[in-house]
């Protein structure tokens, strides 16, 4: 639930991102979240195969990620990240697109 609540705020924001040069993955091992319909691409990860690649999946439960974000330049270089420890805690996608804005 807390997936469709993020994606529904990302969708709000993401041209806003997009006007940043920017474009948007979403990856959930939600196939609820993986379902739903945004104008960005989403990945599903019902095995949190790449969630755990970043290390994101809570310590408590491995079934379930925490929220990641990050800014991936086109060289591939990490300019950004935001990790929130609680999986009940979403970054504002407004916060993002002034990340992107300081890049």
């Amino acid at each position: 639930m807390f997936c469709l609540r993020q994606l529904v705020e990302l969708q709000k924001s993401y041209k806003a991102i997009a006007a940043e040069g920017a474009e948007l993955l979403f990856i959930t091992s939600d196939q609820l979240a993986a379902d739903f319909r945004t104008d960005f691409p989403k990945l599903l990860d019902p095995e949190t195969t790449v969630i755990d690649a970043y290390n994101a999946t809570d310590p408590l439960n491995h079934k379930i990620a925490r929220p990641l974000y990050y800014i991936v330049d086109e060289n591939g270089i990490i300019r950004w990240k935001f990790l929130d420890v609680r999986l009940r805690g979403r970054l504002d996608p407004a916060k993002l697109v002034e990340a992107l804005k300081g890049l």
